[in-house]
């Protein structure tokens, strides 16, 4: 007999199953989530949910709302008095004090035991009667007791006549990292409500505990101390109309605990701040289960490789889980999340594992890289530029090593894409170098590629020899088709690219054409005055101040058709045809009326605009800068040239020449793109420039090559030496800009402080900057 169920039969159901289980990334997500359920039904992760739950607390600390006041037994009071036991009649007369004085109930925070030869007995018996269902007597564990939610120790039957009883007990979590408090507890006299719960006028189970809201500051809490209040010396106002609680503070009485968050503090701060969290509401306790269930969810939809469960992701689910618990603790809403971040660890530890060996599995046997192969199975869509880089002559250079020298040849490389895109994985065959950029937008790219390909031009050493390598790239950007078929796009376009001999080309599905230089200068000067050519800026801010004092203009063109078009290959081209001026003097024009509109706004700032070698042999230059200053009427001093020379330095040249006359005219020089080409130490001892610009290439290596360190801090020490200012350009993380504040660098620029934006875009920034540093 074969037993049939609704989706087929057992053997089936079990035979799916098996199949199931045989999925390496199923297994890690059963057992990721049986890690998480155990801790979510023991209490293994208990101290490291204290630990998260204080750190949140420590987030949302606020004063007490004062509805519940404190008399302290204090070590004064114990002075004053010269008493280590308060006889009952001053607990009598204190009490009477409290409640003439317009104290809504008393709770005491002690237990009460009868002393039979104290005649302060009948006094303080007569104040219970005479205030019924106002007095509140405290009842504790005995002193034998290991555990248990039992108050063995009560007032006695002479008290309870005419006074009710409330359970003082608090549980201690372990390591003593916080405490919770039951709603009620067990005592010789029956169920008794614990004292916060009895002040809040709500109700719960012996088996129910909640943790006080330990946002409340105790210090805000108001008190008075016992010998005060006792004589009379105290203001009404303090009490009047408030729940008092008497507790014990004095050293001698050893109540002192550690308050989670905020240090150590008497035990009646405890049942005042446990009260005033249940006068908000009885806390709604979620439990473990939802935040599970939640990233469980994230983990199954994520399970596949290269997809949800990476570095980035695992981070972003905590944070999740840390911000929203901290929105629900306001609410008074508690959730535990420590099963949820367990599972998501174990899961991603796992996965991530598990994605290493399989990437092993497509991986290059020259040079160990992943291959073009395990690229083509990527049948997903991607927001990321696909980029193909071709190596000249790649096996003619492997074939001219008598050793195994590829995969040396290939981690030089690599190493030099990942300099500013450091994140990517590179994918390799042949002479081909493929992978997904993290830079989203083409215009930075084409950007990034020119520096790359600067890099590259200074070879490699392999071996002892040098090696000349040069390279052409071939890009794909349409999102909308999946990655294994625009590899052969991204390569086609490398090998026009080759073909064509341009640095970059960019596939384009509608159209093919391989070369357009000219056509771009046909149209250079109509894109001008249509305002596809613009000026975007990018702020530098000075390191000792943390205020912009400057701002680079950078030129952008927009073409309507092929989008942002690189300036490297724009400029490249205007400069061979001697179409440059038009662009420089379009520049300069933009660059000076911003910085008169900037003045005017109130923002002293200099502008900083870049000048082509070849304009420098124009002797025309400073004649034409000059005119744009004086027709908007800005100081000379307020422009900074930038220059970059390709040729050598020679003070008898006439580009030396030219630029002592720039400098003459009140102009600033800065030495740009320094520690590459020929500016090096020549340019530092001739140059007439106040200011060194250290190459972006080796700002954003420094942080993970000694090497480009120590040159970075060799340029920033020798600027210095010859009193010059230092610019680092390319800082895009917190971690540079300390590596140059360490330095002494004087200013830095880049995409940490801000991208280059629209002029009107830049005014917000540097506005915004300035209201948030003085705010």
């Amino acid at each position: 007999m074969e037993i049939i169920l609704q989706g087929g039969s057992v053997a089936e159901i079990l035979s799916r199953l098996a199949k199931i289980w045989k999925s390496p990334r199923f297994r890690i997500v059963f057992w990721a989530a049986l890690t998480g359920v155990l801790l979510g039904v023991s209490d293994a992760g208990l101290p490291l949910e204290d630990i998260i739950v204080n750190g949140r607390t420590m987030l949302r600390a606020h004063p007490s709302d004062g509805q519940i006041a404190l008399v302290l037994q204090d070590d004064r009071t114990l002075e004053e008095l010269q008493l280590a036991d308060i006889p009952r009649v001053d607990d009598a007369t204190m009490t009477q004090n409290l409640l003439a004085a317009g104290a809504r109930r008393v709770f005491f925070d002690r237990s009460l035991s009868f002393v039979g030869d104290d005649p302060g007995n009948e006094a303080f018996i007569k104040t219970l009667k005479a205030h019924r269902g106002r007095i509140f007597l405290g009842a504790l564990p005995s002193n034998d007791q290991a555990s248990g939610n039992y108050a063995a120790t009560i007032p006695p039957t002479v008290y309870r006549a005419d006074a009710d009883v409330v359970s003082l007990l608090a549980l201690n979590h372990p390591f003593n990292l916080s405490i919770s408090m039951p709603f009620a507890s067990d005592s010789p006299a029956g169920r008794i409500p614990s004292l916060a719960a009895r002040i809040a006028g709500v109700s719960g189970s012996v088996d129910d505990l909640f943790r006080p809201d330990y946002s409340i500051k105790y210090t805000t809490i108001p008190t008075v101390s016992y010998v005060d209040v006792l004589k009379g010396r105290f203001d009404p106002r303090v009490v009047r109309g408030k729940d008092v609680i008497i507790g014990l503070s004095a050293v001698m009485y050893h109540d002192v605990h550690p308050l989670p968050a905020q240090g150590y503090a008497p035990g009646a701060f405890f049942h005042a701040i446990a009260a005033e969290t249940l006068k908000r509401g009885v806390p709604m306790q979620l439990g473990w289960l939802p935040p599970f269930l939640l990233i469980l969810v994230v983990i199954v939809s994520g399970v596949g490789r290269g997809r949800a469960l990476d570095i980035y992701r695992f981070t972003g689910l905590v944070v999740v889980l840390i911000a929203i618990p901290l929105l629900l603790d306001g609410q008074n809403i508690q959730v535990d999340v420590v099963p949820a971040i367990a599972m998501a660890a174990v899961a991603v530890f796992r996965m991530r594992h598990l994605d290493k060996i399989e990437v092993a599995g497509e991986t290059n046997a020259g040079s160990g890289l992943p291959s073009v192969q395990a690229l083509r199975k990527y049948d997903e869509v991607s927001n990321r530029i696909l980029v193909a880089l071709k190596i000249r002559n790649y096996a003619a250079i492997i074939g001219s090593f008598a050793g195994e020298v590829e995969a040396q040849i290939a981690h030089e490389i690599v190493r030099r894409i990942r300099i500013s895109d450091s994140q990517v994985v590179v994918y390799h065959e042949g002479g081909m170098f493929l992978w997904l950029s993290t830079i989203r937008s083409t215009f930075d790219l084409f950007e990034n590629l020119e520096g790359l390909h600067r890099i590259v031009q200074n070879g490699i050493q392999v071996g002892g020899l040098d090696i000349d390598l040069s390279f052409n790239c071939g890009i794909d950007s349409e999102f909308d088709r999946q990655v294994s078929s625009r590899v052969a796009s991204a390569m086609q376009s490398a090998e026009e690219a080759v073909r064509n001999d341009e640095l970059v080309y960019k596939y384009d599905s509608h159209k093919h054409e391989a070369r357009w230089e000219i056509s771009l200068l046909t149209q250079l000067d109509r894109a001008i005055d249509n305002g596809e050519v613009w000026v975007a800026y990018q702020p530098k801010l000075d390191v000792a101040t943390n205020r912009v004092t400057g701002a680079e203009a950078l030129v952008r063109w927009t073409h309507p058709e092929r989008g942002p078009i690189s300036p490297d290959k724009f400029i490249r081209i205007a400069e061979e045809f001697h179409r440059i001026e038009r662009i420089t003097r379009f520049v300069v024009n933009e660059a000076v009326r911003a910085a008169v509109e900037l003045r005017r706004q109130g923002l002293d700032l200099s502008i900083s605009v870049n000048i082509s070698a070849q304009l420098l042999r124009n002797p025309g230059l400073p004649g034409m800068i000059l005119d744009i200053l004086a027709l908007h009427g800005l100081d000379p001093e307020k422009l900074t040239l930038e220059i970059t020379e390709t040729d050598r330095l020679d003070r008898s040249s006439r580009t030396f020449q030219m630029l002592q006359k720039l400098v003459q005219a009140g102009l600033k020089l800065s030495i740009d793109d320094f520690g590459t080409g020929n500016a090096t130490i020549d340019y530092l001892r001739y140059l007439p420039a106040s200011e060194v610009k250290i190459d972006k290439v080796f700002v954003q290596a420094m942080e993970a090559n000694k090497e480009d360190l120590l040159l970075v801090q060799s340029i920033v020490e020798m600027a210095h030496s010859q009193d010059r200012t230092v610019v680092a350009e390319g800082v895009e993380t917190l971690a540079a800009l300390e590596i140059l504040r360490a330095m002494n660098c004087d200013i830095i620029q880049g995409y940490y402080v801000c991208r280059p934006v629209p002029f009107r875009d830049l005014i917000t920034e540097i506005k915004g900057r300035e209201a948030r540093r003085t705010g």
